[in-house]
């Protein structure tokens, strides 16, 4: 009887185990937005959007919500993510709405990004930022800020790389950021390199203050980019010399099995010809 009921208990405890990890690899994945950006025209980086030039028109675009880590409650706030590039730069637009009097005058939009798709808070190494001051007072001016982060802290870099911009309409505002791609030339330790072919993490960070680790800055879930080859530039000549050596190999063993073929069709006909 005892057996019985430990056999009962152990097969509902991994039918429960199973079923649980079932909803945790969903909302592992349900985490995680995915964008593979398409080509198009370079847009000015100044806050505003114009549609007569059709600025953005190929951009890749989702909804996502900035929250806080605690309370777990947060509902967060619900957030468009517009992602293009070209052959030289990535363009990430973000735009939100938010009622003037639940704005800071110090609001910052911050993108994190990792050194490659890992998705672990200590693998996020480079920081582009645009930091407002005195939003909505006399004074009103915004900054672009480049970091790169060390243990959790925030350096400022020695020259910025990329550019940013916000301008506030109505309730909505709307950020953008241009951050090179494939810079080959001119890598330093400063900032990841985002090169083509290869996937990256970024994070997006809403905050209302110049504390950048504040546990009150609302996060957004990863955010997945693969920076994708110019339709122009070709592969790497490694790839192609590849393929061209894998076509002479082949051709020759082709080759080789005709003549094998040709060789032993002749000599059925040799041995006929002694029979006969």
């Amino acid at each position: 009887m005892k057996k019985h009921v430990l056999t009962v208990v152990v097969i509902v405890y991994i039918t429960y185990m199973l079923w649980a990890s079932c909803f945790l690899i969903a909302d592992a994945y349900a985490a995680v937005e995915d964008f593979e950006p398409d080509y198009g025209f370079a847009p000015e980086i100044d806050g505003d959007i114009e549609r007569s030039k059709k600025e953005w028109e190929n951009a890749s675009k989702e909804e996502i919500r900035l929250k806080t880590e605690s309370p777990s409650d947060d509902v967060g706030i619900l957030t468009d993510i517009w992602v293009m590039q070209n052959a030289s730069d990535l363009y990430i637009s973000i735009q939100f709405e938010l009622e003037l009097e639940y704005r800071s005058p110090n609001e910052f939009i911050a993108i994190l990004i990792s050194e490659d798709d890992s998705e672990g808070n200590t693998s996020f190494y480079d920081a582009k930022i645009v930091q407002f001051y005195d939003l909505g007072g006399p004074n009103e001016d915004y900054e672009f800020r480049d970091y790169h982060i060390v243990n959790g802290l925030f350096i400022r870099d020695d020259e910025d790389n990329g550019d940013g911009a916000a301008d506030l309409h109505g309730n909505k505002m709307i950020y953008e950021f241009r951050i090179p791609v494939n810079e080959s030339e001119g890598e330093d330790d400063e900032d990841v390199n985002l090169e083509f072919g290869d996937p990256y993490a970024f994070k997006i960070v809403y905050g209302e203050n110049l504390n950048y680790n504040a546990i009150e800055n609302k996060k957004s879930n990863i955010v997945l980019i693969e920076i994708q080859y110019p339709e122009n530039i070709e592969e790497p000549w490694w790839k192609i010399f590849l393929f061209i050596m894998a076509i002479i190999f082949f051709s020759i063993i082709g080759g080789l099995y005709g003549l094998y073929i040709y060789k032993i069709l002749i000599l059925k006909k040799k041995i006929r010809r002694i029979r006969e």
